[in-house]
């Protein structure tokens, strides 16, 4: 047998946290821990003033861009001002130490990846971060939505209540934020909303500030699933998300109050002005070589999951069940699945499609265009496609290509070049493993079910 896979009956396992999006929370209550922090090293050394990377759902994407605000934010005490260095637990998060976790209880940690880099770590909590993030915005009208963004907006400025006895803002500032202290807030106050607290975060402290958005386009898929056939709430959903966007970033290269911006989403909304003001943006798909491996796990740390998590499953299994994918020429597993099969002591089922948000990718699997293409791939067989890295929800029912490029960026398919010319490529497209194709025949099964009915 496998070294890998031997139980011994001896051993206490692990202690595993398996769905945290808290990077600190993951590392003090977690025996087994992915190392992604050389993200931020790739993250601070881009030219774009503005990056947007876009990965699958349950992908990391949430936990990564938590790991970056700890890295980059000041640590401050009730009253907003920046904690001694000798009072800072970010810092041990990155470059090891001893952490307080409670009950007379302390956790050692060691240093991450990023600690070897001095450069980078001279911009450890340097700056500061407004954070936000859109995943949970949705509803089954405009009006649900912008209630929901309303809330994470009162929330976050709740969050820095500090600023109301500034020092460094005048009276008139100081009313401007106190507005969003209210649920009662207009549409041109949500637009503004991230605006003004990026302006007068650079105030308070005398420092540019870092924008993190994450699932920025969660809102717009959900709206799309929830009443896309309505045109109007549709838009509405879109110019309000655009509003948001061009407002914070409009100055984007060198602004007076924005350092830099990182954006997360599944894929980049196109037919809209989302990104409209991004004079200088760096955008990263699982098509580009970049941040490759920043999001999900690469087969060596697997391997090393399994040496910390042994378990009963053949390797070979848990292979064909998870792994699969090549972004940006790295063979990748879906991290979500690999976490919560090593969690449940080896079992191999569809954790992917049962960790939910498949609203809108059933409207894909359902058409009757593509059935005939999912009927090859369940044999199988690769397809060969032109790929939109840029998808307008609104053309996916006259338009099947962007079919493809919508599955590919979520996750339910496998790209490979099929040829060699870099200003049109075209991919070969596959089920990427055994869990996915699980969800291709679930799909198919529904679509007959509806045909049926029709009979």
């Amino acid at each position: 047998m496998n070294p890998t896979t031997m139980v011994s009956n001896n051993s206490t396992p692990p202690k595993m946290m398996v769905g945290t999006d808290d990077f600190k929370t993951l590392l003090l209550n977690s025996d087994v821990f992915v190392d992604k922090s050389l993200l931020i090293k790739s993250l601070l050394e881009d030219s774009g003033a503005i990056v947007l990377i876009t990965r699958p759902r349950r992908w990391g994407k949430s936990l990564n861009m938590d790991m970056v605000r700890r890295f980059l934010e000041i640590e401050i005490d009730e009253q907003g001002n920046p904690l001694p260095v000798e009072q800072r637990n970010n810092i041990k998060l990155f470059t090891g130490g001893t952490i307080d976790i409670g009950f007379d209880e302390t956790k050692e940690l060691q240093p991450l990846q990023i600690a070897a880099h001095e450069t980078i770590l001279k911009r450890l909590g340097q700056f500061p971060v407004l954070f936000i993030t859109f995943k949970n915005l949705e509803g089954e009208s405009y009006k649900e939505i912008e209630v929901g963004l309303k809330t994470e907006l009162y929330n976050l400025f709740k969050a820095h209540r500090y600023l109301m006895h500034s020092t460094q803002l005048e009276p008139d500032e100081k009313e401007a934020f106190a507005i969003y202290l209210s649920p009662d807030i207009t549409t041109e106050h949500i637009k503004s909303s991230l605006s003004l607290l990026t302006n007068l975060l650079y105030k308070h402290y005398n420092r540019k500030v870092w924008v993190l958005i994450d699932e920025y386009d969660t809102p717009i898929i959900n709206a799309y699933s929830y009443f896309g056939n309505n045109e109007t709430e549709f838009k509405k959903v879109l110019a309000l998300l655009d509003g948001i966007m061009n407002a914070t970033f409009k100055r984007g290269t060198g602004g007076f109050y924005l350092e830099r911006g990182f954006i997360t989403g599944i894929f980049r909304i196109a037919k809209s002005t989302l990104f409209a003001s991004f004079n200088n943006a760096s955008e990263y798909s699982l098509l580009d070589e970049k941040f490759a491996t920043s999001y999900g796990f690469t087969q060596a740390e697997v391997d090393e999951l399994l040496t910390k998590v042994p378990t009963k499953t053949d390797p070979e299994q848990i292979k064909n069940w998870y792994n699969g994918y090549t972004f940006g020429g790295e063979v990748i597993y879906n991290p979500w699945s690999i976490m919560q099969c090593l969690a449940h002591k080896g079992k191999l089922k569809h954790y992917w499609i049962d960790s939910g948000g498949t609203a809108f990718i059933d409207k894909v699997f359902l058409s009757d265009a593509i059935q005939a293409d999912v009927q090859e791939l369940l044999e199988g067989k690769g397809i060969i496609k032109q790929l939109y890295k840029q998808i307008a929800l609104v053309d996916i029912d006259s338009n099947k290509d962007i079919f493809y490029s919508l599955l590919l960026f979520s996750g339910y398919l496998n790209p490979s070049l099929a040829n060699d010319n870099e200003e049109d490529p075209v991919y070969r497209l596959t089920i990427p493993n055994k869990e996915v194709r699980g969800i291709y025949v679930e799909k198919v099964l529904g679509w007959l079910t509806r045909k049926l009915k029709w009979v």
